[in-house]
Order: structure tokens, then C-alpha cells, then sequence
């Protein structure tokens, strides 16, 4: 299991949240919660952890993607943003 923490958290249909974790099993999230705390093992990446609902053997799993570089002014992707899944 991985532990990623960003500025900012995408799951579709909650929007942005500010400043939570995930835990990454196998490819997909096991748990997201809100980092209050420093937490040992946790991976600071820079730009935007984005969550995506993909369905994977009849069963719906959130799958994480990096965007980076992001601008946090507009809250947009920008020129040159890259998508990489995290695993």
C-alpha cells in the first residue's frame, strides 16, 4: 500500500477537496481521508491528485491520476499538464 497527499483532491461529483490522502492498493484507492497531521509514509506530490471511477471486473474502483503542472489560480488544467496514474 502507497500513501499520496496533494494540495488538492478531484472526485467527481464532490469537487475539490483541500489537502486529504489516499491510500493506493493494486492500482486503485482503498481509502481517502482528510491529512489534519503529518503521517508517516505519505508521498507529497505537486499539482492535482484526480480520482476517476473505472470499472474493473464488474465492479466500479477509483482509479488516481496526477495533473501536473496545474494552475491553482484558475483551478484548470494548463498548456503542457500531464496525466500519469498512480500507483
Amino acid at each position: 500500500m502507497k500513501r499520496y497527499a496533494s494540495h488538492y483532491l478531484f472526485v467527481p461529483g464532490s469537487g475539490y477537496l483541500k489537502q486529504h490522502v489516499i491510500e493506493v492498493e493494486d492500482g486503485y484507492v482503498r481509502r481517502m481521508f482528510p491529512l489534519t497531521e503529518e503521517i508517516e509514509d505519505v508521498e507529497w506530490l505537486p499539482g492535482v491528485i484526480e480520482l476517476q471511477l473505472e470499472l474493473i471486473q464488474e465492479e466500479e474502483q477509483w482509479v488516481p491520476y496526477l495533473l501536473f503542472p496545474f494552475d491553482f489560480t484558475s483551478m484548470q488544467p494548463v498548456a503542457g499538464t500531464q496525466r500519469k496514474q498512480l500507483r
